[in-house]
């Protein structure tokens, strides 16, 4: 519906006879992958002795095992649909399983013999690179990149049809282009590559990788485990982050939403703990541009 209405504002008529088709087939595209996608989403479970398999629904003849000696740990998490559990490897989830879809998810989490969090400890020696989450990654850069397309559109479209284009349009035209543009950079900004190895981290910035900054974990007065607070609409969750400080200022940020294995990050980070942040997203927003940390 985001799609029709844009091809609408910029002036291609949806009740044209000769649109229907083609409305017709991207609606049926769009619903065929919907479909498809949820379809994959559910797995059929076999608990074994050392581990499980898991068989796709849409897929019966693909199917993946798993030991449980694989995983690192496991962690149930609430969430507004129910509880989830997931399995984590390299601090990643690997297998997640919801009590929305399977009916004996009790009897699953019985069954799968993998120890929780709370009796895990990283490894000492080992180097922890991060992975980006990729959905998110690639969620905010297509939708910037959509919404700059839209605002070039409402200018450039009529005036490739012959229209003229009133300056008032032309100039809301680049004030939405300068305003999703940053926006966008904004937000990849705070991705980094972070390499973590024997006390050493390296970071190199997705938007500038040919700048390389190295720290020592002891050049760092301490950090911060922060929650930022979210109003619970439309889904949203608390988000964790961890704040690495000097001299009450912020030098380095981590964060679950933008790490696939933030928990791996953390723990290669160990370093003395100065306490736990509650904060809102205006509230973390001043500390990250330099702001000084007040308690």
């Amino acid at each position: 519906m985001i799609a029709l209405g844009v091809l609408s504002s910029i002036g291609v008529s949806l009740f044209k006879e000769e649109m229907l088709v083609p409305m017709l087939l991207v609606m049926g595209i769009f619903t065929f992958f919907f479909f498809a996608f949820f379809l994959l989403s559910l797995k059929r479970i076999t608990i074994l002795n050392d581990g499980f398999e898991i068989h796709s629904v849409l897929l019966p003849f693909s199917k993946q095992f798993y030991r449980f000696a694989e995983f690192d740990y496991s962690e149930k998490l609430q969430t507004s649909s129910g509880e989830v559990l997931w399995l984590i490897k390299d601090g990643r989830r690997v297998v997640s399983f919801s009590s929305a879809i399977y009916k004996n998810y009790t009897q699953l989490c019985q069954a799968i013999g993998v120890q929780t969090k709370e009796h895990f400890s990283g490894r000492d020696n080992a180097e922890v690179v991060s992975e980006y989450n990729k959905v998110h990654l690639y969620g905010g850069l297509g939708f910037g990149s959509f919404s700059v397309a839209v605002m070039a559109l409402m200018s450039v479209g009529p005036y490739c049809d012959g229209k003229v284009v009133s300056l008032g349009i032309f100039f809301f035209s680049i004030f939405g282009i300068l305003l999703f543009g940053g926006l966008t950079r904004a937000y990849l900004f705070s991705y980094q590559n972070i390499t973590v190895w024997r006390g050493q981290v390296e970071v190199r910035r997705l938007l500038w990788p040919f700048r390389v900054k190295y720290y020592l974990l002891d050049d760092f007065d301490g950090c911060y485990d922060v929650i930022i607070k979210s109003d619970g609409q439309m889904g949203s969750k608390d988000e964790e982050l961890r704040w690495l400080v000097k001299n009450e200022k912020v030098v380095l940020e981590i964060g679950e939403w933008e790490y696939r294995n933030f928990e791996a990050l953390r723990n290669a980070m160990r370093i003395q703990l100065l306490g736990r942040l509650e904060l809102s997203y205006i509230q973390a927003m001043k500390y990250s541009l330099g702001k000084t940390i007040q308690l």
